[in-house]
């Protein structure tokens, strides 16, 4: 009986042991000193939004007795910002026009483009002013106006003289052409092809479209060629010329 408590006591000495180091490495482990830094982070991303902000359009008029200023005998033409002429001559008749409307801003996205009875020897354009608001610098990727219809020979026909003679002074056919102001429209200054156009942000540009009809017969008494454009910019690093 005797030797049976002594080896009692020395189970229950190895499991105190046991404890007490099991213990003390515990406690080592919570008293170990540590210090955090926390972050509350927020994340913000670029932007490219451009936007239509103003139109602009031309009026050719019947003048009796106005002299050549470049368009023939009493022909009067004026240039205009906006859809309207704010000062059409008094004895005037509307001959023919090209008249730009847009949606109204914010985000103003789409344009509307009417050209009535065009004939030759006029330059008739209207364009898009439009502002870039985007942070991030982007570059003119699309700047296209086609025939809304493919089999539209005719329209095609246009685009097609308006490219072959893209560099002469005196075009005639279609074409796109513009202007750029980094200023705020205090000066600009002339694109002959907005394709691949740097803009940043706040910059101006105009986006035209003319039409100079050639003398050809093929191109009296046309009614309804539809077209469509579109300008889309794209960040400048991804562009590709």
């Amino acid at each position: 009986m005797r030797r049976r408590n002594i080896n009692g006591l020395k189970r229950i000495g190895v499991l105190a042991l046991a404890l007490v180091i099991a213990l003390g490495a515990l406690g080592v482990a919570y008293t170990a000193w540590t210090d955090s830094v926390y972050i509350d982070g927020t994340v913000y991303t670029g932007t490219l939004d451009i936007d239509i902000v103003g139109v602009s359009s031309t009026f050719v008029y019947k003048v009796p007795g106005a002299p050549d200023t470049g368009f023939g005998p009493e022909t009067v033409v004026n240039y205009v910002p906006g859809e309207t002429d704010p000062n059409p001559p008094a004895n005037g008749t509307l001959i023919a026009s090209a008249i730009t409307t847009s949606d109204t801003a914010p985000d103003a996205d789409m344009a509307y483009m009417t050209f009535s009875g065009l004939f030759p020897g006029i330059d008739f354009w209207a364009d898009l002013e439009l502002e870039y608001f985007g942070t991030i610098p982007a570059k003119v990727s699309v700047a296209e106006i086609f025939a809304a219809d493919v089999s539209d020979t005719t329209l095609n026909a246009l685009w097609a003289l308006g490219k072959a003679t893209k560099n002469d002074p005196i075009r005639t056919g279609a074409w796109i052409a513009g202007e750029l102001s980094t200023d705020d429209g205090a000066s600009w200054a002339y694109i002959d092809d907005p394709l691949g156009l740097q803009l940043h942000q706040y910059d101006l540009v105009h986006i035209a479209l003319h039409v100079n009809l050639p003398q050809e017969e093929q191109f009296q008494n046309l009614t309804n060629l539809g077209f469509t454009g579109i300008i889309t910019v794209i960040q400048w690093n991804e562009f590709e010329d």
